[in-house]
């Protein structure tokens, strides 16, 4: 439970950070006016889902990067290096 509450904090900071840049770059000011070029609702839910594709990848990245298990090692084969 406490990796899932972490798990979507984790993914909540990265869908923030993902909105900062992009209302930042979608964001023109001028003297006197601001114009946002993209609707920032649009922005915020790309932003999560970006962050959720983020987090997807990133933990199958992880599993692939694990040891794989190829061979059992079993008495006999210890004993037989020791010969």
């Amino acid at each position: 439970m406490a990796t899932d509450a972490k798990m979507e904090a984790q993914a909540h900071d990265i869908a923030v950070r993902i909105y900062v840049e992009l209302v930042a770059r979608n964001t023109e000011i001028h003297q006197d006016s601001v114009k946002l070029t993209a609707s920032a609702a649009n922005m915020a839910m790309l932003s999560l889902r970006l962050s959720d594709a983020f987090m997807q990848a990133e933990a199958e990245a992880l599993v692939q990067k694990e040891p794989k298990k190829a061979h059992a090692l079993q008495g006999e084969d210890i004993a037989s290096w020791m010969k």
